[in-house]
């Protein structure tokens, strides 16, 4: 891991647990919304809130199979959410990124708004040198897309950069079988040529 010069980070559930009040929020927002699109019950948008995930691991093309548009998920969800009320500066990871050499990128699903209070709140947004978010870049929604772009742009190779997420399907698999490095948060499972660890705050002991 000593060649890496660029970092790639997912950002909703690895700069902050997974599992932790905001997520809920969101996850209590993101349904109210289906329901009022779609004019479902609060049983059936459970049964499809839990159903949809396993079809489509990458949000933005579950919410397009039910053609709900993005950037109303991103003005009706993400953009009615303060990251105050649920997070607050974190030293420990302000430290953890400060001490990574290498440039630091941020891709998301989330909203512009949304992401720069979260980011502001954590107290990274100067440590990020640029987040780039997929709305910007539909109809594509891969996130792969995202990190060949950065890596271009950059003119790096895809050894040089390690992919952070704690989405298996979405930010690691996909790099990882183009020849980045990866690390997966939060899920410590074994597999061939991915690094997991517990959280973010353990990244530094990769290196």
């Amino acid at each position: 891991m000593n060649k890496i010069k660029c970092f790639i980070f997912d950002q909703d559930g690895t700069f902050y647990p997974e599992e932790s009040v905001l997520t809920n929020a969101l996850r209590k927002k993101t349904k109210n919304w289906i329901m009022k699109r779609l004019s479902l019950n609060k049983k059936e948008v459970e049964k499809l809130y839990g159903k949809l995930p396993k079809k489509y691991p990458n949000a933005l093309e579950g919410f397009q199979s039910l053609d709900l548009p993005i950037k109303d998920y991103h003005k009706e969800v993400f953009d009615t959410i303060n990251p105050q009320k649920y997070l607050s500066r974190d030293k420990k990871l302000i430290s953890t990124i400060k001490e990574l050499k290498g440039e630091k990128f941020v891709v998301t699903f989330s909203s512009k708004k949304y992401s720069k209070a979260l980011q502001k709140t954590l107290g990274i947004h100067k440590l990020i040198k640029k987040t780039y978010y997929s709305v910007d870049f539909l109809p594509e929604t891969s996130k792969l897309f995202v990190y060949e772009h950065i890596r271009k742009q950059n003119r790096l190779k895809k050894g040089q950069i390690l992919v952070v997420g704690n989405n298996l399907e979405v930010d690691i698999i996909p790099a990882l079988n183009e020849g980045y490095k990866v690390v997966l948060i939060g899920s410590l499972i074994k597999k061939p040529n991915i690094k997991a660890i517990p959280n973010i705050y353990h990244l530094l002991e990769i290196f």
